[in-house]
């Protein structure tokens, strides 16, 4: 018995060793096939499929006519030196190689190791490409791709830097549909803000900087400054980008009108109280101060109007702020600044329907008027925890700020949404029935327009005839808010050796993008931007942090103001009564002392009370979140290795009692 027990156990280990072996040998045999038959192959997990090749990806390449190349230059040493730049690069290697097989062998993908003092680092230099160095040897690596067509046309991305590999794919389209289409769209650029750098910092030598907007749309397409005179839009213009017209001119407007309605696209942005402005200094070097901007005249030709001197807020959507100075932070929600989400935008829109988040500054209110020819559809409207603020509040604080806490204790919800944004489309008519506006008569001691040598030729040629209806159905899109464009709104701006570096962390430039794309009748980029904000917001968190915010700051308010009544009768008491220098109090004196610094302490621990009241429910769900994520899976996991060793013991017990 006993030896044929053994002799089983010995064909049992035998067995498993051989099946052991076989199952290497598959497990290798698999990976060896899998890796020559599934190169491409993946799954992707992610919300927001951010490795999955866009339809809008596929588009751009399948319209490639003529041949593109791309040089990818990647230092090996780059790789072995740090780690998650040798995990980015074999990122970008395999997105082109899935750029190069949708492409219909149209593009062509090299692949470049840089080694110092060759001549493939002097071509790479030459390509535009920047050198970084990683050691005190100096010796630059090289992280980049330089692409071109056969007419020549260059486009460069001097070092691919792993904050940005979220939009690789976006960077890489734009890149292709550029060489692949090289004529781009005509933006018409009339502004009143410094979009290009800061002209009076310029004036005083000073360095200055385009905002992150116009680099971005710099890069898709062509921009013309066309300033704010203007009796004609040029011909060559696609679109019409308005951003923050404040005083344009009869003769301006008419052209827009004009342009407009001839079958021209806009996209108008106005503002009832433009924060970017404030201190930015004026023509007399003082700190400037917020100004609005608004087109009443144009805007009830188009069937729109803009509520006066009332921002949007709201309650649900306000972001975090400090409330109080550097050295005494008070974090608050400011309802006057919002965050808007997915749950906010139309995302039934093309413009919006990548766009996750919009964050904007004391935006004004957009309606549709009343009797309008037009089509009213919202883009961007405010949540029902909103009420308007009036614009006289946001300056009320010191140094011109708003007054933060004194907006928030007032704030009281309507539970209506505002619109903060909308596309018109449709008929319309003239805003000018009359015809061209005469110009101004001069004023005394100046030459007629006619008389000026300057603006003769220009005034000799004739205006095209006067349209009083559109010829085609308008295409306009509307933003209440200008202070989306500002970079502290929606981005962060870090030097990288000389390069600057935009790490978004909201979608204002794609929304900007997206609606010049589709209104100069693009798209194919709107399916790739807004795939890589930085931000992810926890919106459990917020919705905890909201609610005790409502429930507890008046509370906060009302026991700083004893705190501070307490304290002003303390010292009153203490300085009521002094001879020769030296305090004399009576014993009711002292007493009253007592019993303030006694009431004083006690208003101190209920403030301590209350303001750890704000956070009591974030730091239980952060407690809950900790125990899931650092106990609760080793626990289950152990919880299941229990059971199925149980499992095991009990069948081979079995077995050995059926032997």
């Amino acid at each position: 018995m006993a030896a044929a027990l053994n002799t089983t156990a010995l064909t049992r280990r035998r067995n498993s060793v051989i099946a052991l072996g076989l199952a290497a040998i598959l497990f290798v045999a698999m990976n060896l096939l899998a890796q020559a038959l599934l190169t491409g192959a993946r799954i992707d997990l992610t919300r927001d499929k951010l490795f999955t090749l866009s339809p809008g990806t596929r588009a751009i390449l399948g319209r490639i006519d003529e041949p593109v190349t791309l040089r990818y230059f990647f230092s090996d040493r780059l790789g072995r030196e740090i780690p998650a730049y040798a995990n980015y690069g074999k990122r970008v290697e395999d997105m082109l190689a899935e750029f190069a097989a949708n492409a219909r062998g149209r593009l062509v993908v090299e692949r470049f190791d840089p080694q110092p003092f060759s001549d493939i680092e002097d071509r790479a230099v030459a390509l535009g490409l920047q050198g970084v160095p990683i050691d005190q040897g100096g010796d630059p690596v090289y992280f980049g791709i330089s692409g071109t067509n056969s007419t020549d046309d260059k486009e460069t991305i001097g070092f691919l830097q792993p904050e940005r590999e979220r939009f690789l794919e976006y960077d890489l389209a734009r890149m292709v549909q550029t060489l692949a289409d090289p004529k781009r769209k005509m933006i018409g650029l009339i502004t009143d803000l410094p979009l290009e750098g800061d002209m009076m910092m310029m004036m005083r030598g000073m360095p200055t900087q385009p905002w992150m907007v116009m680099e971005q749309l710099r890069g898709a397409f062509d921009i013309k400054t066309l300033g704010g005179d203007l009796d004609r839009v040029p011909e060559d213009v696609d679109v019409l980008m308005l951003a923050h017209p404040k005083s344009l001119s009869d003769k301006t407007q008419y052209a827009i009108d004009q342009f407009v309605l001839k079958g021209g696209r806009a996209l108008v942005l106005v503002d009832p109280y433009a924060e970017s402005e404030i201190g930015r200094p004026n023509m007399m070097g003082r700190p400037g101060t917020a100004s609005a901007s608004d087109l009443p005249r144009l805007f009830q030709a188009w069937g729109v109007e803009m509520t006066k001197d009332k921002v949007a807020g709201d309650r649900a959507n306000a972001r975090r702020v400090n409330a109080g100075t550097a050295s005494r932070v008070i974090p608050a929600e400011y309802p006057a600044w919002l965050l808007m989400r997915a749950a906010n935008i139309n995302r039934d829109d093309p413009i919006m329907s990548n766009i996750g988040q919009v964050n904007m500054a004391s935006a004004g209110i957009l309606k549709k008027r009343d009797g309008a020819t037009t089509t009213f559809e919202p883009l961007i409207t405010t949540s029902a925890q909103s009420a308007p603020i009036e614009v006289a509040q946001l300056g009320t604080g010191p140094g011109g700020q708003p007054d933060i806490l004194s907006i928030v204790r007032s704030f009281k919800p309507t539970m209506e949404g505002m619109v903060l944004a909308a596309r018109v489309s449709g008929e319309a008519s003239s805003a000018f029935p009359d015809g061209p506006p005469k110009p101004p008569e001069p004023k005394e001691g100046e030459a007629k327009p006619a008389e000026s040598k300057e603006s003769g030729q220009k005034d000799a040629k004739p205006l095209p005839p006067h349209v009083a209806k559109s010829q085609k159905p308008i295409n306009v899109i509307v933003v209440a808010d200008t202070d989306l464009l500002d970079d502290r709104f929606w981005v962060q701006v870090q030097d990288f050796f000389g390069q600057r570096l935009a790490v978004p962390t909201a979608n204002n430039a794609d929304f900007v993008a997206n609606a010049l794309d589709f209104l100069a009748g693009g798209g194919d980029l709107i399916g790739l931007r807004g795939r890589g904000t930085s931000a992810r917001p926890f919106t459990v968190v917020r919705a905890l942090e909201q609610d005790a915010e409502a429930r507890l700051r008046g509370t906060e308010r009302e026991l700083r103001d004893k705190l501070t009544e307490v304290q002003k009768n303390l010292r009153d008491v203490e300085t009521g009564d002094r001879t020769g220098g030296q305090p004399t109090l009576t014993p009711q004196q002292q007493q009253s002392i007592e019993k303030f610094r006694a009431e004083m302490l006690d208003i101190r621990r209920q403030l301590r009370d209350v303001q750890h009241g704000l956070r009591r429910d974030v730091e239980r769900l952060e407690t809950v979140l900790r125990f899931v994520n650092i106990g609760l899976v080793p626990i289950l996991v152990a919880v299941l290795a229990l059971i199925v060793g149980g499992v095991r013991l009990a069948r081979r017990r079995r077995r050995v009692a059926r032997a």
